[in-house]
């Protein structure tokens, strides 16, 4: 039994380099080898850590329409509040993820490796998260069992991406192989004869519950098991407007406290930057707010009441960026 660690990047700048090397480091303490699959071209210094580095320049993405799109919820945690960006979405690089395991599992089978697990690289895993999966892992195959995954949050009929566990051959007969986007199509014709859009975590979950689960571990409430890990450590692209000049400024709504919004911003560029937010309110009133990011993933954040109409968005040099009105906010931001 042999088992390997596979991580899918997309890594478009410095900051992206310096997670994926500090998680690298980190995962060795596990002891198993790292294959790297990657849509971007990678450093050789990072591809020096790891043991496999496999690149597919393609990076298929989703091309056609589709019925029903999900509501997504992009997180990133940091030390006092959980910031979600909730929006319907199309996942345009679920395809290319889905491809992109296909790929991966058939190397690692080929270069005699019998199991497999799936991370995401921007975690910032705790000691405790790391003897945990490891132990995990070990347990399965001790126990003559197939996989260990978590289901999605809130009991929702999905797969955790941030961890799966899975004998490689298991995965291989009880998975739907994706290649392309004309393989996901067929996938949903014979499945489930609409167009309705399935998400990548959607997919692994729909292709699990049609193997025999008694193979299999699955278990709920990863981030409890995993409470001293940081996941979604960075601000993923998917989202990411022009308007917002690379510096996103949003409105949240705040869990357990209706009266009040919170105004936040985050900075992806390299280099510092400002905003000016002009705020009205439906009395007539209205407030300026200034905030300030020293560099890259810098972040500021305002709180306000929420009788607003909008907000007015200003760059350094007063030009007027975008406006956001306060309506249909699902946004939200948790504190600690």
């Amino acid at each position: 039994m042999k088992s390997i660690l596979i991580l899918d990047a997309f890594v478009t700048d410095e900051s992206d380099e310096n997670i994926l090397k500090s998680f690298i480091d980190s995962s060795k303490s596990i002891g198993d080898d790292i294959l790297l699959m990657s849509n971007t071209t990678i450093s050789k210094e990072v591809q020096d850590k790891v043991d496999y580095f496999f690149y597919d320049k393609r990076n298929q993405l989703f091309r056609e329409e589709y019925d029903n799109y999900k509501l997504l919820s992009y997180y990133t945690i940091n030390s006092s509040f959980k910031v979600s960006n909730i929006f319907p979405h199309p996942q345009p690089h679920g395809l290319s993820v889905l491809i992109n395991i296909f790929q991966s599992v058939k190397i690692a089978k080929n270069l005699g490796y019998t199991h497999f697990y799936k991370m995401e690289y921007d975690a910032i895993l705790g000691h405790d998260t790391k003897n945990k999966i490891k132990e995990m892992n070990e347990s399965c195959i001790l126990n003559d069992k197939k996989g260990v995954f978590f289901r999605g949050k809130n009991g929702e009929e999905s797969i955790e991406a941030h961890y799966f566990f899975c004998e490689i051959d298991f995965f291989l007969d009880n998975f739907w192989s994706i290649s392309n986007e004309q393989d996901y199509i067929k996938y949903l014709d014979y499945e489930t004869g609409n167009r309705d859009f399935v998400t990548m975590e959607e997919f692994i979950f729909k292709n699990l519950m049609k193997s025999n689960t008694d193979y299999v571990n699955i278990y709920e409430n990863l981030n409890d098991l995993f409470s001293d890990t940081y996941l979604n450590s960075k601000h993923t692209k998917v989202y990411y407007d022009e308007k917002f000049n690379e510096c996103f400024t949003k409105f949240y709504l705040i869990k357990n406290n209706s009266d009040k919004v919170v105004i936040y911003s985050v900075n992806k560029k390299i280099k510092e930057d400002f905003r000016k937010i002009i705020v009205i309110f439906t009395d007539g009133s209205q407030v300026e707010i200034y905030q300030e990011f020293p560099c890259h993933n810098s972040w500021s954040y305002n709180v306000v009441d929420n009788n607003i109409e909008k907000m007015m968005i200003y760059d350094r040099d007063g030009s007027f960026l975008h406006e956001e009105y306060f309506k249909n906010i699902m946004n939200e931001i948790e504190f600690y």
